[in-house]
């Protein structure tokens, strides 16, 4: 963990405080792993949502979260294994870069069931009394962590909040959120399925685009869809797309060829628009992924 982004996530005072408390509270004892967790850990990986700051997406959650039970806190907590990344919150600073170990969580032993994981009153269970997160600044009396479910069954982490007192959640607000956390899930999911969409259309694209121009590389498949949409590309990109046969030069303009434009129509682009642009007008960066969206 790095020590000044715990100092600038969480402020000097709340981070000594955070010291104090590890320092005078009980561990924690871990919960048995879930019997799946080879599964789950690689299901976590492939969601690649650790490593980036994905907040704006996850934040409504939290929100809606915090709003309906009228917690504190609520987050969305992703667990690999060894840490937990707090990838979306309301109420709290957070660091979706910055890790806490996963056996000092809560969320831990929402992995093991589908069902939430509830604890109304923490001062009262021997599990977590006097723990660090009863503790300033955490100050947690009540928890309630909904598994993010996918169809392998397996949970990513959690949708969890925190009172600040002993809560009994009524049956409605479980309700929805199971919904809630079901609606994280969901968005995860999503984009793991548009990832895989995404690398599969490529690959097909490659394999059309080689059938024209045998050693053309991904680089100069991307300097093409580049093309397609603006009519030019980086210069040296445009004397590779030459060489391949896929583009040509008339009067200092650059304009498809007729294999070019075969190409084209077969990686669906034929309707994308092409507006031609002589060798001086650079493209002002790569839009793979809005090409990608415009083919049939």
């Amino acid at each position: 963990m790095s020590l000044r982004r715990a100092v600038k996530a969480h402020g000097f005072k709340d981070f000594m405080r955070m010291g104090f408390a590890l320092a005078t509270s009980k561990k924690i004892t871990p919960p048995p792993s879930p019997k799946n967790e080879d599964l789950r850990r690689a299901k976590v990986a492939e969601a690649a949502v650790i490593g980036q700051d994905l907040t704006q997406e996850f934040e409504i959650f939290c929100e809606l979260g915090k709003m309906t039970t009228d917690a504190s806190q609520c987050m969305v907590n992703i667990l690999d294994g060894e840490s937990q990344f707090t990838i979306g919150g309301a109420g709290l600073p957070i660091d979706p870069l910055l890790p806490i170990p996963q056996k000092m969580s809560m969320c831990q032993f929402a992995l093991s069931s589908p069902e939430p994981f509830i604890i109304s009153n923490l001062l009262a269970d021997e599990r977590f009394a006097n723990s660090v997160i009863t503790k300033p600044p955490i100050n947690g009396a009540a928890y309630a962590g909904f598994p993010l479910n996918t169809p392998d069954g397996v949970a990513l982490g959690t949708l969890c909040i925190f009172h600040a007192e002993p809560t009994e959640l009524t049956d409605e607000q479980i309700r929805i959120m199971r919904q809630l956390a079901k609606a994280v899930s969901d968005h995860i999911i999503f984009r793991i399925q548009g990832a895989n969409f995404t690398a599969s259309r490529i690959s097909a694209m490659l394999g059309q685009f080689q059938m024209i121009a045998p050693e053309g590389t991904i680089a100069e498949l991307v300097a093409f869809l580049d093309f397609c949409a603006y009519g030019t590309t980086s210069p040296e990109q445009l004397s590779a797309l030459q060489r391949d046969g896929v583009i040509t030069k008339t009067n200092e303009t650059w304009m498809l060829s007729q294999d070019g434009s075969e190409l084209k129509a077969k990686l669906g682009l034929a309707n994308a628009g092409y507006r031609g642009h002589t060798t001086n007008a650079m493209t002002s960066g790569n839009q793979l992924d809005d090409l990608l969206g415009e083919m049939e």
